[in-house]
């Protein structure tokens, strides 16, 4: 798996999602959605910045898609419901047991569980795995990629006939076994399967878009209303009883508004007015939350990646020393500052909420948390014979990045390097400096792990990342030794096994200043006085976990 989302690209990202739903919906029935006086008692009340970009599991690929539909639709595997490294666990979802997976690494076995069925009373089938499968690759899914290596997807894909079989997945309704072969071992696939678009629906589910008309799935909630740009409603499934490790949902609704304003989100939570919003406070309003909200709010770091690029085939930055003198001079503090204080700073390319991560410390270039070595970064740039070369810095022009890149040309200059920052729309950014005529020397970066396995973060600095057009490397990092490294981990399926071999190659890209790291974005757990703050679970691929949210005792 070698496809992360891009933060500042827009999806999973920390700043307002696009919404591309199409049309008001209804589903589940409307006994549901009206609700009795018992169920307003354990209504949650939530704020969204902008609507799930689908209400479909095949397609929804941005946080407000994810955290709204994970406890609504179930996969065959799916994480362990807790915070931090915990929830990074992979348990049985749909599946009686995590897979059998063959010596190579290509065959996975599983076996549906029996008596499960979804929210309509459908019975669920083996078979409706593969149409769950066909519908990613026949929609032109964002998530397509990840089951791309399953044998046939790429000829499925090719023949255009909906219907059509892949020959890599195998299933028996009876028995409910379901075997899937792949062409090559990738390590990572069981987290593809956990992933909300290999979750289950129907057989007769369409291949099209279904935020129209949303599939039953099988979860703690089903969809009972949504109105684009305006409003999201999910509702307890009475009929899930729950299942090892999948919790049934504890609340009996849940009330998503679409409100814009960030300022009037956090206004609105802390009066209480609001139970829940999943915006970050901006900048300007942490002291407000941190004087307000005591005892009720809490950032929580992301699997995610705030860093500095630098173009190893454009001079200055083909040279290590000038690489370097920028490991020295960047102050972190001063971008955390940027980032309203949410941001947690760090000196590993890796997240801390993932196997592999092994904190560098001491830091080859200092203390994250201290003052930058200006001095030897000037000494470094000298001794290259770099005083004065003319650098481009560049970011994308959104509220966050656009003040860090102005910081890193500064910090750039006061070493003696002479820079220029240059902001791209953020809706072209990812496309503007992975393209290999743009030559961009170094900028800004910021990505999001879509989940908790190294592999994919692995083509922001491999070689194989490295493309013509839409490269993911924008630092061209090309080295044969992490090359090597990465193609070993990245095919074993144990990721206990690989844990070490991704743990060398986040020391080989620091100490090499490959990249620059510079923190990993926080999230907030900010809700209104009557949520049981406990009860809170910051999941490191999901956000919130609304299946385990509750209020306090009267």
């Amino acid at each position: 798996m070698k496809k992360p989302r891009r933060a500042d690209a827009g999806a999973r990202s920390l700043a307002a999602i696009a919404c591309a739903c199409a049309a008001a919906l209804t589903a589940c029935g409307s006994s549901d959605s009206s609700g009795s006086a018992d169920d307003r008692s354990r209504t949650l009340t939530a704020y969204f910045a902008a609507s799930p970009d689908f209400v479909d599991p095949a397609l929804t690929y941005t946080a407000r898609g994810w955290t709204a539909l994970w406890t609504t639709y179930t996969p065959l595997l799916t994480y362990r419901h807790e915070a931090g490294l915990a929830g990074t666990e992979l348990i049985p979802g749909l599946a009686e047991s995590l897979p059998r997976i063959s010596p190579d690494g290509k065959t996975y076995r599983l076996r549906l569980r029996r008596g499960l069925r979804y929210s309509d009373g459908t019975p669920a089938r083996a078979s409706d795995f593969e149409h769950a499968i066909k519908r990613v690759l026949n929609l032109g899914s964002g998530g397509s990629w990840a089951y791309l290596p399953i044998a046939g997807a790429p000829e499925y894909l090719k023949a255009r006939k909906p219907d059509g079989d892949i020959s890599g997945i195998e299933t028996d309704d009876a028995g409910g076994a379901i075997t899937i072969r792949l062409t090559r071992s990738v390590g990572s696939f069981a987290d593809a399967l956990a992933l909300p678009f290999a979750a289950l629906v129907p057989s007769t589910t369409p291949f099209e878009n279904a935020t129209s008309d949303p599939p039953p799935g099988i979860g703690a909630f089903k969809v009972a209303s949504s109105v684009p740009n305006r409003s999201l409603t999910l509702v307890r499934d009475r009929s899930f009883r729950g299942l090892p490790g999948v919790p049934v949902a504890k609340l009996d609704r849940v009330e998503v508004k679409v409100v814009t304003n960030q300022h009037r989100q956090i206004e609105d939570v802390i009066d209480n007015k609001v139970d829940w919003v999943q915006s970050p406070p901006p900048p300007d309003q942490m002291t407000l939350v941190e004087q307000r909200a005591k005892g009720r709010f809490e950032p929580f770091v992301l699997n995610s990646l705030a860093y500095v690029f630098l173009n190893h085939r454009v001079a200055p930055f083909d040279d290590e020393r000038v690489r370097k003198a920028v490991a020295y001079a960047v102050d972190r503090r001063a971008v955390v500052r940027l980032f309203g204080g949410l941001l947690r700073t760090t000196c590993n390319f890796l997240p801390p909420n993932m196997q592999g991560y092994e904190r560098l410390d001491p830091c080859p270039y200092g203390d994250p948390d201290g003052a930058p070595d200006v001095e030897r970064a000037k000494a470094l740039i000298r001794e290259a014979g770099a005083d004065g070369a003319a650098v481009t810095v560049w970011g994308s022009n959104d509220a966050v990045a656009a003040p860090v890149t102005q910081y890193l040309a500064d910090a750039f200059n006061a070493i003696g390097l002479d820079a220029t920052p240059k902001l791209v729309d953020a809706s072209t950014y990812r496309q503007t400096v992975g393209n290999e005529k743009t030559r961009a020397q170094a900028g800004f970066g910021q990505v999001v792990s879509d989940f908790p396995h190294p592999s994919n973060l692995m083509s922001l600095v491999t070689g194989n990342g490295i493309q013509p057009t839409n490269s993911l490397n924008w630092g061209n990092v090309d080295n044969p030794r992490i090359n090597a490294l990465a193609d070993r981990a990245d095919a074993m399926p144990d990721l206990a096994r690989a844990a070490p071999d991704y743990a060398q190659i986040d020391r080989l890209l620091v100490e090499d200043a490959d990249l620059v790291p510079l923190g990993n974005f926080e999230l907030a757990k900010l809700v209104s006085e009557r949520v049981d703050f406990d009860s809170f679970i910051d999941h490191p691929v999901f956000s919130g976990d609304l299946s385990l949210l509750t209020f306090r005792a009267p």
